[in-house]
């Protein structure tokens, strides 16, 4: 069973789903560029004479392509957990906890499992929408910015 900060695990999946949309901005830019390598070379006569001259053209491969920017909007992942409080070491507050996957020895456990769906959408600025057996979590500022902690 793995475990982690439940702030934690929701700055992470904030994360990856940012770079993870960066990412795909960088490989669009880099096909875009404008250069010889990245062009089709043409030979086309001048005239419709048969013994026409042939005058070269080049015509950029980001011609072809299609102008909208390629984008994540949103990005979902649904799990079995359980939620703990525990405290730590020289903190006051105990720290809400996450445990992801199945018990090892099922008669020791104490609550049961629920369902948790994480979704982020680019139109929410990332910020998560998190669900507990179908309904909508409210969470707190702080718990939404995530401080990696």
């Amino acid at each position: 069973m793995a475990s982690c900060g439940f702030d934690t695990l929701l700055y992470g999946l904030r994360e990856a789903v940012c770079a993870a949309d960066e990412s795909l901005g960088a490989r669009r830019q880099a096909l875009r560029r404008d250069d010889e390598k990245h062009a089709l070379h043409a030979w086309v006569p001048v005239s419709p004479a048969a013994d026409a001259e042939l005058e070269p053209v080049v015509i950029p491969l980001r011609m072809f392509r299609d102008n909208r920017r390629p984008h994540i909007s949103v990005m979902s992942i649904e799990f079995e957990g359980r939620f703990l409080l525990r405290r730590e070491r020289g903190v006051s507050k105990p720290r809400l906890v996450i445990e992801i996957g199945k018990p090892r020895f099922r008669w020791f456990s104490r609550g049961g499992m629920h369902h948790v769906r994480i979704s982020y959408r680019s139109a929410d600025a990332w910020q998560p929408c998190v669900e507990v057996d179908g309904k909508v979590v409210d969470l707190p500022p702080p718990a939404m910015a995530g401080n990696g902690s």
